[in-house]
């Protein structure tokens, strides 16, 4: 019997769900030719949410084309992989769009390579030899494409996941991004991230040249009446009892969470499974115990990663549940965080890596439940307790 929850991943079908206002709002605004920016903490179904778009667009004859930039640690790679998305979103076999396409790589001044790929399919890049001019040059070039593309009469757009990629593969990216494509009637401009301090900053801070470059689309968590018929119906697809309780504690547990709730749930499905007993609250608390087991790795790695006081700094936040007398006299000489100076470094930092959000404003806290509860069982510190020093 297959787990009816998945997580990690990007999830369609029956796996997606409680986003119905926030997809008809981007199908609105795609179709309409909006530039958008989907802005949210870390595992909120970002991806999964534009893939759905993408998909119910493309069936109304919309031309897409989707690019993550996590694949491109250069610029010379990015021109190749955006030149093989734009010309497999926005071309086809027998459209004139890809004849746009053609025409575009006939005018560049580095000739394209084709790969045949073991489907009969092709792959089109650029030469990895471009100098930094040349491929500056190109990219310009692969921006303009969708407004001729556009042209045609079709409606368009393009979709840079991991956009907060762009300034670490060059400082000047993301203004030549908008300098093109802030000209473009026809098209729709989407961009996403995993890093939300970041892609908050490339968007809404008035210094950055994306600033109110697209409309902003906040996704929060999931309600959790509809978090909580989803994990019902859920069970009750495979025949196997989840009790009111066990539901509700998921729920208290992930805070609503998507991507969490779906991960203590699929343990939670998989230990009642195993077991072929119901779920109840006693067997939330074994699922959330495997949760942290299966996280111990990545939350060891990040772990060591971190600072002395970073790591003081989040044993901080543990203690106090969340502060926002973070900077206090009284908060910092209780967690021994030293000066004003030190805890604004570790912070930025924290807050960098998606580790520690400010939310509401002025309000520092660990957004992760899991890590929260690894945190805990490492440090051996609860809400409302001082932390040992670890300097």
């Amino acid at each position: 019997m297959d787990n009816p929850f998945r997580y990690g991943s990007v999830v369609s079908g029956d796996h997606f769900t409680g986003r119905e206002k926030e997809l008809a709002t981007l199908e609105m605004e795609m179709r309409s030719g909006q530039n958008v920016v989907i802005i949210s903490p870390r595992r909120h179904g970002k991806t999964s949410l534009v893939f759905r778009a993408i998909d119910r667009l493309r069936r109304q004859g919309m031309l897409v084309a989707y690019f993550d930039m996590m694949a491109a640690p250069t610029k010379e790679l990015l021109a190749d992989g955006l030149a093989d998305a734009l010309y497999s979103g926005l071309g086809g076999v027998k459209d004139r769009a890809l004849n746009r396409v053609r025409e575009f790589f006939g005018r560049v001044s580095i000739s394209p390579t084709v790969t045949l790929n073991p489907d009969g399919s092709q792959t089109f890049g650029v030469a990895s030899s471009a100098r930094d001019r040349e491929t500056d040059a190109i990219l310009k070039r692969l921006f303009e494409l969708p407004e001729q593309v556009a042209r045609d009469g079709r409606k368009v757009a393009v979709v840079l996941d991991e956009f907060q990629e762009a300034p670490a593969l060059d400082p000047h990216l993301p203004a030549l991004v908008r300098s093109v494509w802030q000209m473009q009637q026809n098209v729709s401009h989407v961009f996403l991230g995993s890093k939300r301090h970041m892609m908050t900053r490339l968007f809404t801070e008035t210094n950055e040249p994306m600033f109110r470059m697209a409309l902003p689309l906040v996704l929060g968590p999931i309600s959790a009446s509809n978090f909580a018929n989803y994990i019902r119906e859920r069970f009750v697809s495979t025949g196997i009892a989840i009790e009111d309780d066990a539901v509700k504690l998921i729920l208290e547990i992930t805070a609503c969470h998507p991507g969490d709730t779906q991960e203590l749930a699929h343990f939670t499905w998989a230990l009642a499974a195993t077991e072929k007993i119901p779920a109840t609250r006693e067997l939330v608390g074994r699922a959330l115990v495997q949760v942290i087991q299966a996280e111990d790795s990545r939350y060891t790695i990040l772990w060591d990663r971190l600072s002395p006081h970073q790591r003081l700094m989040l044993t901080a936040l543990l203690g106090s549940g969340g502060a926002s007398s973070i900077y206090s006299e009284a908060y910092r000489r209780r967690y021994r965080l030293g000066a004003p100076s030190s805890v604004n470094r570790s912070l930025t930092a924290l807050m960098n890596s998606d580790l520690v959000e400010e939310s509401p404003p002025g309000q520092y806290r660990i957004p992760d439940p899991f890590f929260r509860d690894w945190l805990s069982r490492l440090t051996k510190v609860g809400a409302g307790s001082v932390p040992p020093s670890i300097m």
